[in-house]
Parts: C-alpha cells; sequence; structure tokens
C-alpha cells in the first residue's frame, strides 16, 4: 500500500481503531515515505497510537478523535503535525466527534467520591482536578491532556482548527499565525480563553459550553496587543453558564472589524464591550441587564433579542439613532408587556417577528412609521386582544402579514385596504377572531391566503372575489365555515385550493368547474365532501374532474390507514 494516495474514511465514526500494522505509519529513511494524501479520520483505538509519523503527505482535512484512549503525551508528539504543511484544517476531539460520551452529576459526584476515597490509599495521590476530568468521562488526567494538546501543535499553515471535548484547564501558546476560524466546543475545566487576539487573519470565532470561565479580558487579549483581533467578522458564544465580565481590552479597540455577534446561554453575563462596527446581533437566553449595550449600534443591520426571560419593558434602550436596521427579532420574552414608542423610529425596517410573548398586551401606536416593512409576523402573544387602531395604510410596502397562536385576539385593525403591496396573509390559531377586516377587496397583489383553526370563522367576505390575482387559497379545522361562496369562479388565477377538517362545509359551489388555473386541489377530513368528491358516482366529482393533482380522503392523523383510503391523482 506504499503508492496509496487517497483513503477517505470520512464519516465512519463508529471506528474503535485505525490499521493494525504499525509499518504502515512508519518509515526508516526519507524513501520509505509512504504517498499517502488523503486521511480525513484516525481514531484513537484501545491500543493508543496516532501513527502519522511517516505520513508527511498528508494534506486537507484531518480529524483526529478519542485523544482520551492515549496514556502518554510522548505518543501525540510522535504525530509530528507541526512537520505537516499541507493539513489546512485541523479537528481534534477527546471523545467522538459529537461530544456524546456525557455521565450525568450523580453519576460524576458518585464516582468523584469513590476515586478520592482510593487516593487516601494511593501511594502516588492525584489531585481533586486530575479526579474530576477522569469522572467526566476522560480517562486521562489534566496535567495529561495538557501535555497531550502541546505535543499536537500543528504547522503554521493551518487555516482551520476544532477542539472538542479538551479536559484541560489551559491552553498552550501555539505559533499558528495564519488562522482564519476556530472553534472551541466543551472545553469545561478551561477557566480561561486562550490568547487569540493576535491572530491577524482570524475570521471567524465560535467558543462553545465553556463553563468555566469567569471573565473574558487581557489574557484573551494579549498583552500589547493595540488592535486585538483586527480581522475578525463573526463572533459566537454559547453555553457560558457562570460568565460574569466580558470587558474591553485596555487602551485598545477590540474587534474593530466584528459584523456578526452571537451571545446565547449566558445567563450571568452582565458586562460586554460596545462593539460599534455590529451588523448582527442575537442574545438568546442571557440577562435583560445587555439590552441596553446596543442602544448606539448605529451600523445594526439585524437584532434577534429571544430568550430574555427577565425583560419587562425596553427603557431608552432601543437603537433610535439606528437607520440600517432592517430586520428585528423579538422572541420568547414572557414578561416583556410593552414595546417602545421608539420602534417607530427604525424607518429601515423590513422585518418584524414578535413570537411567544404571553405578557405582549398591544403593539405601539408608532407602528404605522414603519414606511419600509415588508414582513410582519405576530404568533404566541396570548395576551394581545387588537391589533392597534392605527392608519395600518401606512404600511403600504408590506407584503407578508402572520398573524399565529393569538388565542384572544379578537379583531383585526381597520385600513387593510391601503395594503397594496401584501402578497400574503395568514391567520392560524386565532379562536376568538371571527372575520376578516373589511376592505379585504382592495388588496390588489395578494397572492396567498390561509386561514387554519379559527372555529368563529364562518364566510369569505365577498370582497374577495376582486382578487383575480390570488392563486393559494388554504382553509382548515374552521368548523363555522359552511361552504364555498358559489363566486369563487371568479378566482380565475387560483392553481392551489386546500380544504381539511371543514366537517360543516357539506357541498363544492358549481363554481369550482370554472377554475381553468386549478391544478392542485386537496380535501381532507371533511366527511361529507369525501363521498360527494368520489371519482365514481360522486355528485361533485364532474366539478372537480379538470383538476390535474387532487387529494381527496382521510388525513393520517384523522385515520393512521388513511393512505389506502385517500386518493391522489
Amino acid at each position: 500500500m506504499r503508492n496509496l494516495r487517497h483513503l477517505n474514511n470520512a464519516g465512519c465514526e463508529a471506528l474503535t481503531g485505525m490499521f493494525p500494522s504499525r509499518h504502515f505509519y512508519r518509515y526508516k529513511s526519507a524513501d520509505d515515505q509512504y504517498q499517502l494524501q488523503t486521511l480525513p479520520l484516525v481514531v484513537v483505538g484501545g491500543n493508543p497510537d496516532i501513527r502519522l509519523l511517516g505520513l508527511f503527505n498528508l494534506r486537507g482535512s484531518l480529524k483526529i478523535t478519542h485523544l482520551k484512549n492515549l496514556h502518554t503525551a510522548d505518543v501525540a508528539g510522535e504525530a509530528k503535525l507541526r512537520e505537516k504543511g499541507g493539513i489546512e484544517s485541523l479537528g481534534l476531539h477527546w471523545g467522538s466527534d459529537d461530544n456524546s460520551e456525557k455521565t450525568n452529576p450523580s453519576q460524576e459526584s458518585m464516582l468523584i467520591r469513590f476515586q478520592m476515597k482510593r487516593q487516601a490509599n494511593s501511594s502516588n495521590p492525584r489531585t481533586k482536578r486530575d479526579i474530576k476530568s477522569s469522572a467526566s468521562g476522560i480517562s486521562c488526567d489534566i496535567l495529561l491532556c495538557e501535555q497531550v494538546l502541546e505535543h499536537l501543535q500543528p504547522n503554521q499553515n493551518l487555516r482551520r482548527l476544532l477542539i472538542n471535548g479538551y479536559p484541560g484547564k489551559r491552553f498552550p501558546h501555539w505559533d499558528v499565525p495564519y488562522l482564519n476560524v476556530i472553534h472551541l466546543i466543551s472545553c469545561k475545566n478551561s477557566e480561561h480563553l486562550p490568547t487569540l487576539g493576535n491572530l491577524r487573519f482570524l475570521n471567524t470565532l465560535s467558543l462553545r459550553e465553556m463553563h468555566g470561565v469567569r471573565h473574558i479580558g487581557k489574557e484573551f487579549y494579549g498583552q500589547g496587543i493595540q488592535s486585538p483581533f483586527p480581522s475578525l467578522k463573526e463572533l459566537i458564544l454559547i453555553d457560558f453558564p457562570g460568565l460574569e465580565e466580558w470587558s474591553s481590552p485596555y487602551g485598545g479597540e477590540a474587534f474593530p472589524g466584528l459584523k456578526k455577534l452571537t451571545v446565547s446561554s449566558c445567563p450571568q453575563l452582565n458586562v460586554m464591550p460596545v462593539l460599534m462596527s455590529l451588523e448582527y446581533l442575537e442574545l438568546r437566553d442571557c440577562s435583560a441587564n445587555l439590552i441596553h449595550y446596543f442602544q448606539s449600534l448605529t451600523c445594526l443591520r439585524t437584532l434577534v433579542i429571544d430568550k430574555v426571560r427577565d425583560l419587562i419593558y425596553f427603557s431608552g434602550e432601543f437603537p433610535v439613532k439606528n437607520s440600517l436596521l432592517t430586520s428585528l427579532g423579538i422572541n420568547s420574552c414572557p414578561k416583556l408587556h410593552l414595546l417602545p414608542s421608539e420602534l417607530g423610529n427604525l424607518t429601515a425596517l423590513r422585518s418584524l417577528a414578535i413570537r411567544w410573548c404571553e405578557d405582549l398586551a398591544s403593539l405601539p401606536q408608532s407602528l404605522q412609521n414603519l414606511n419600509a416593512l415588508e414582513s410582519l409576523e405576530i404568533g404566541d402573544c396570548n395576551s394581545l386582544l387588537s391589533l392597534p387602531d392605527i392608519e395600518i395604510g401606512r404600511l403600504s410596502n408590506i407584503r407578508t402579514l402572520s398573524i399565529e397562536n393569538c388565542n384572544n385576539l379578537s379583531s383585526l385593525t381597520m385600513g387593510f385596504q391601503y395594503l397594496t403591496s401584501l402578497e400574503n396573509l395568514t391567520i392560524m390559531y386565532c379562536p376568538s377572531l371571527g372575520l376578516l377586516p373589511e376592505g379585504v377587496e382592495y388588496l390588489s397583489a395578494l397572492c396567498s391566503l390561509t386561514i387554519i383553526s379559527c372555529p368563529k370563522f364562518k364566510t369569505l367576505p365577498d370582497g374577495l372575489q376582486k382578487l383575480t390575482t390570488m392563486h393559494s387559497l388554504e382553509i382548515g379545522s374552521c368548523p363555522g365555515l359552511k361552504a364555498l361562496p358559489e363566486w369563487i369562479e371568479k378566482l380565475a388565477s387560483l392553481r392551489s385550493l386546500v380544504l381539511s377538517d371543514c366537517q360543516n362545509v357539506t357541498v363544492f359551489p358549481e363554481g369550482v368547474k370554472c377554475l381553468a388555473a386549478l391544478q392542485h386541489l386537496s380535501i381532507q377530513d371533511c366527511p361529507q365532501l369525501l363521498e360527494r368528491c368520489r371519482e365514481h358516482g360522486g355528485e361533485d366529482w364532474p366539478k372537480i374532474a379538470h383538476v390535474p393533482y387532487k387529494r381527496i380522503g382521510l388525513s393520517q392523523q384523522s385515520d393512521p390507514s388513511a393512505g389506502s383510503s385517500s386518493s391522489s391523482i
């Protein structure tokens, strides 16, 4: 196999080890080097040996898993990764790459107590920190893991680095100046982040599950670095449960070109730097104390606030001076009961989504000032009784309006007749809503109308017959609906008609057979219609026979054997 150049074993994560023959990896002289260039995966087996000594021609991506099986750091050194300049992407995993080998807290505590008791009788006691690493499913102690990582220093040409499940407390100081992507995952014993601010070409940095880190500061930026992370564009911080402070570098500006920041599951974080260059900011499962940090971000284009459970209201913290913000999402803030009036100052806003805000009782009047708004989504806001009594017609650019799971919403605002750009209207799971608003006949651009699970909904307004551009109509789970209107034939552009779980609809109107553009017809869980629409002998079959694609029958939720009772033609 000396001339083998490419061995693609990527995805073979179930391997318990690699080639049993040591001769495959070793060489006696330069003439004995093997020609293998592609080897995506190396699994350290139960008889640990990384065995990459003679493979100097390796290039591209290399992933080494189950480093926990190494019992000495010298074996890691034999890999001589520092001499393999063709490797551009390196993944180092102490377990498998999905980090699936975990113990629960009670098992870990029990194992620690057992090992501490054994330590008292040992002639060569191990420290408590070494024991904890073993209790977490890692067989080697922390010091050994740190030595192993030190010996796995890659070549300076490395561009992408991923370290997963590293049990050490400190990171080595490697000389890898050209790195542009770094992922550090589940390094739960690490108390400090490695010094990375001096990496001039670093573009993307993702840090996840760093449970031991309490503070991010100078050790992260580097001593004497005037402008740390000069090229960083994206930074991700996820699952730092103990992180309390993220300080700015002293005497300099960090992240001068940072465009995208995600901070998630950092519930104790109360201090962070103001990053003026940000264009995308995502805060998930964090403290409301961070909200005021983005009020002065004038370059921000996308803002996502999610699972900020202690957020009650915005107090002068909204980015009121921002003329570039185009997308705003506020989700899963159950205590939020008031949106700021400054919302109307976001004149460039094109997309607004508000979901799972249980206490939100109203939307601000200033919503009418969002002249650039194209998409408005409101969902799972059960305290919302009505849309604001505003000149909604001023939202003349809105194309998509979606209202879902608002249990107490009983009316929609007047002024829909001015929404001349509206193309998609969706109303779902609003049990208190019985009527579409007046003026729908003026929605000249409407292409799609969806009404689902609105039990009080009884009829389609007559004005809809004027919407000759509408090509999709879906009505589902509306027991109050007893018939489709006869004027449906006037929807000359209708291509898709879906009717489901409307059990009181008993007959199809004659006008359906005039819908020459209709390509798809679905009738599900409408028992009286099912009989009338049977292909052989159904009274309404002649009305729908011309439709090329039909699905008529019971849904799988209603009847597990529905596959045999429905027809798809």
